[in-house]
């Protein structure tokens, strides 16, 4: 059987993996068995937790993108073929990648077409996305996302205050090469219309990205990027989904004091009884939550944290204990960290980078 693989880029707080699970359950409803791969530069990856929640088969390439793990990346596709056996795998790269289709699809079509069909590189825009405070590479960087994408979402298009025609326009004359369209990953608006061309068509294997690897790892710099695991314990019962309310309402606020803009702060909670997700893509957005659970009570819960800020990881770290400190739900409750990583991504180093178009293979169906 010849599986499709769907490659879906953006910068990060894009909406990428609310699209693939909206898609995941969408594409089930049609008949088709799905499977998902999430991927980051670090472990404990809150997307990857809440697509198992969903009860959807998913595997995690940690460590790096999959460009410069591409042999993780063959790994996880074979895990999940193994598990699932899955008609279409949706894939979602780092927040922070770029030069896929040299990377990553080429690769993919060179030394494997004859078990992959690759669909149009899509690429997420958030219409929402304020990127004035970000470094000027990260710029070039989210530039570069876009200038190699076939397929443009504009994501959260339900969320801009008029409609969606301007921004297509401006999206139109910037990025030529690429075919738009308006979605809402949250509501659903425009991923059916997305499905059917990621089903109907393949990649057409466009030309490389021009890029400045020397920019593009400057870029992944700027940004500090935090991993944790962690318990909070209280003597008395408190309020799960309050509780991480706080938290995010407080990062984010510390963040915005000391001039680090988000990029996305992300947390999953799981009490006994009750698992929570929520979301903040920048500082003037309002929290989103993906699961939530107003009357869970506990004395202690389990959280997952993944914070993505234009600002040194040294910085980031004394703002997320500071703020853990900060909202403990009872004075004198205790928080634990039993993983902690913070840190700005190494400059990318692809296993592969293919210039030259592959020629399409034969295919006996």
């Amino acid at each position: 059987m010849i599986r499709t693989i769907a490659i879906v880029g953006g910068f990060l707080g894009a909406g990428k993996t609310t699209l693939l699970l909206t898609a995941a359950r969408r594409l089930a409803a049609r008949g088709y068995r799905v499977g998902l791969i999430t991927n980051d530069q670090g472990a404990d990856l809150v997307d990857t937790l809440l697509v198992e929640q969903a009860d959807i088969p998913v595997t995690e390439v940690a460590g790096g993108c999959f460009c410069c793990r591409f042999p993780d990346l063959l790994v996880g596709l074979q895990r999940l073929i193994d598990a699932a056996d899955p008609h279409i795998i949706l894939a979602e790269p780092v927040g922070s990648c770029t030069d896929l289709i040299a990377t990553v699809l080429r690769p993919l079509v060179s030394f494997y077409g004859e078990h992959y069909r690759l669909a149009p590189l899509t690429v997420l825009h958030d219409a929402t996305r304020d990127l004035d405070a970000f470094a000027p590479d990260v710029h070039y960087l989210h530039d570069r996302q876009l200038a190699e994408a076939e397929l443009i979402l504009l994501n959260k298009c339900d969320l801009l205050p008029n409609d969606a025609a301007p921004p297509l326009a401006q999206l139109a004359t910037d990025y030529p090469q690429a075919h738009l369209l308006a979605t809402s990953a949250k509501s659903g608006v425009g991923v059916d219309g997305w499905l059917d061309i990621v089903l109907g068509q393949e990649s057409r294997n466009p030309e490389a990205l021009l890029i400045d690897y020397e920019r593009y790892a400057q870029a992944e710099a700027a940004l500090g990027w935090l991993n944790a695991r962690g318990l909070v314990r209280a003597d008395g019962a408190f309020g799960a989904a309050a509780w991480t309310e706080d938290l995010l309402t407080a990062l984010a606020q510390a963040c915005e004091n000391a001039q680090a803009s988000i990029a996305h702060i992300k947390a999953l909670v799981t009490t006994p009884d009750a698992t929570l997700k929520a979301s903040i893509a920048q500082a003037a957005s309002p929290i989103m939550w993906d699961l939530t659970n107003e009357q869970a009570q506990t004395i202690s819960l389990e959280f997952t944290l993944n914070v993505r800020v234009n600002a040194p990881p040294q910085l980031l770290e004394q703002v997320v204990h500071q703020t853990l400190e900060r909202v403990k739900p009872q004075p004198s409750a205790r928080y634990y960290f039993t993983h902690f990583e913070c840190f700005s991504p190494l400059p990318p180093q692809p296993t592969h980078r293919i210039e030259t178009p592959v020629a399409p293979q034969m295919r006996l169906y």
